[in-house]
Parts: structure tokens; C-alpha cells; sequence
């Protein structure tokens, strides 16, 4: 899919940091020259980085390097309930302290972390991401001087972990064709708001004008994957999200996300994710006996996912 240039805005301090707080977030999938730390507060749903699409939760740290494309698209919004989601986004260029700065020998470290960054790394499955999570949800606070101290401070921490988990495999280069952006941007977010459904390409053609093979190589060119495969993909996303918080049975969660039949839900689970919706539910009631009746029963589950997905990880 082709994003959209997303252009940073400026501010009176040499990096920007802000707090997100929405009653969802939406799919957005763009991307800009700078580095990105995103840390999601409060949240839950799907990120999309480059070729990658996972599911994340309270504590999902990444950094992003210039030009990644990328969205946080939050789960399904319940009708008659109100949830807000909220993040803490760092955006830097790679010369806010200088063009110098980061070629310091003592800079060594961060600078080779900026490298990997290139294809996103998370961080939130580990002790490191944990620790310094708690540092940059305090920086929105903090005066500029000490938010400067204490972001480089989060670097370095970054700098140190050997165990960031890499998200993008392949390296997508952001198509800026203005019609070509504006056509993928429109089909994936059709494809996002109505994946529940049975997907039609002949008609997805005629809305898009297009012919359906043209349609799908169109696709396949600008995404690296075949629209079926980012389809179920995004299906198994809200299933594991299902699976982690209501009680429904797995053939029900199948057909609510839009598989026609449970074979090939289990089938398209098991090789999206690595293990089946059965290893998924089973391993969180095991770690997480939360009676089932209990009011807080979702709310407890959703700020315990990131744990879970961490174990899955381990699983696969």
C-alpha cells in the first residue's frame, strides 16, 4: 500500500514530542523523514510497519527510522462504550543536535541503533523497553532542557538491548505518484473497514475501476503481498483480539472476522501466527485465570496482551 508523506511539524525545541489520546486510532498509513519512538500508553489493536503486521498492546515500544511507513490502527470500537487510547510520540531528525552529534565516538552505540531502526524495531518485550517506557511517558512533562537529557538517556538504554525484535523484512520504498497513492490508500482502508465481510474482487474492481487481474498486481506491486494474504491477515489480528477478550467460542470468532469456514481459519491462523487460536486462548487462562464474570474482566486483559503476545513470540 502506498502511504501518504506525513510532514512533522516544527516547534520551538529541536525534536518533537506529544501525547495522543483519541478515541481510536485510525488506520493512517503514511510515512516522513524522521525517527519515530512511539510507546502506546493505552491501546490495543494492530500495528502496521513496512511488510509487518502484528498485533500490540499497553507498553508496545518502537522505533522507526526515516521513511518506514506505518499506522496503529485500534481495535473495534464497542458500541456504546467509550475507550480512549493514548501513545507518547518522539519525532527527530537525524541532525537535531547537530550533523556531527551522532558520529561521536561516544555516540557509537545510538548511532548503529538508528541504523537498525530502518526496518522498525520493538521494544517493548523486553526488560529494556519495560524500564524506559516509564522515562518516555514522562517526557509530554518535562521542561525542554530535561526532556533533551532524558531522551538521549532513552537512546543509549535502546542502544544497549540486543534482543529488539526486527519488524519489516523487506525494504519498501514509498511510491509518491499521487494517483497511485490516493487509489491504494483508498482500497486498503476499504479493506480495513469491511474485512468482517466476504470480499468480492470482481466488484472491488468496478469500484475502483480497475480490472480485477490489474487490480490485483496493482496490489501485490505496492504492498509485497497478495490482497487474500493482508485480508487474513488482518482478520487473525481481530481474532486474537477476540480470543483475548470475550468468552465466544472459536468456530464464532471465525465466521464474525469473516472466514467462510473454521479449516482455513485455523489454517490461515497457524501460519500467520505460528501456533493455533486454541495455543493463544489456552496459555492466556492459563497465566490469566480471571473469572469470566468479573466486570474488569476485559479492561485486566487488555493490559496484560503485551505479556501474552511476548510468550506467544517464544511459542512460534
Amino acid at each position: 500500500m502506498n502511504p501518504y508523506l506525513e510532514k512533522v511539524p516544527s516547534g520551538p525545541s529541536s525534536f518533537v514530542v506529544y501525547g495522543r489520546s483519541d478515541p481510536e486510532f485510525a488506520f493512517d498509513w503514511h510515512y516522513h523523514p524522521e525517527y519515530e519512538l512511539t510507546l502506546i500508553i493505552d491501546s490495543h489493536g494492530q500495528r502496521l510497519v513496512g511488510d509487518s503486521i502484528a498485533d500490540y498492546g499497553q507498553g508496545d515500544l518502537v522505533l522507526l527510522g526515516p521513511n518506514v511507513p506505518h499506522t496503529w490502527r485500534s481495535g473495534p470500537v464497542k458500541s456504546g462504550f467509550t475507550e480512549i487510547h493514548r501513545a507518547v510520540v518522539v519525532q527527530f531528525s537525524d541532525d537535531f543536535l547537530g550533523e556531527r552529534f551522532f558520529k561521536l565516538k561516544e555516540m557509537a552505540g545510538v548511532a548503529h541503533l538508528l541504523r537498525q531502526s530502518s526496518n522498525g524495531l520493538a521494544f517493548g518485550h523486553t526488560e529494556t523497553g519495560r524500564k524506559v517506557a516509564e522515562s518516555v511517558a514522562r517526557l509530554p512533562a518535562l521542561t525542554s532542557a530535561k526532556r533533551l537529557v532524558e531522551f538521549l538517556s532513552i537512546l543509549v538504554e535502546l542502544a544497549s538491548e540486543n534482543d529488539a525484535r526486527v519488524l519489516s523484512m523487506l525494504k519498501v520504498r514509498p511510491i509518491c505518484r499521487l494517483a497511485d497513492q490516493q487509489r491504494i490508500d483508498a482500497i486498503c482502508n476499504y479493506l480495513n473497514e469491511h474485512f468482517e465481510e466476504e470480499i468480492e474482487f470482481a466488484k472491488l474492481s468496478e469500484r475502483f475501476h480497475m480490472g480485477q487481474a490489474s487490480l490485483c498486481r496493482f496490489f501485490k506491486r505496492a504492498t509485497g503481498r497478495t490482497m487474500t494474504s493482508y485480508v487474513n491477515e488482518l482478520r487473525v489480528g481481530a481474532a486474537s483480539q477476540l480470543l483475548i477478550s470475550t468468552d465466544e467460542s472459536v468456530l464464532e470468532i471465525a465466521f464474525r472476522v469473516g472466514f467462510g469456514n473454521y479449516s482455513n481459519f485455523n489454517r490461515q491462523f497457524k501460519r500467520i501466527k505460528g501456533y493455533g487460536p486454541m495455543t493463544l486462548r489456552k496459555q492466556f487462562s492459563a497465566e490469566y485465570s480471571v473469572d469470566r464474570h468479573q466486570t474488569r474482566r476485559t479492561a485486566s486483559l487488555a493490559m496484560k496482551s503485551e505479556k501474552v503476545g511476548t510468550q506467544m513470540d517464544r511459542l512460534s
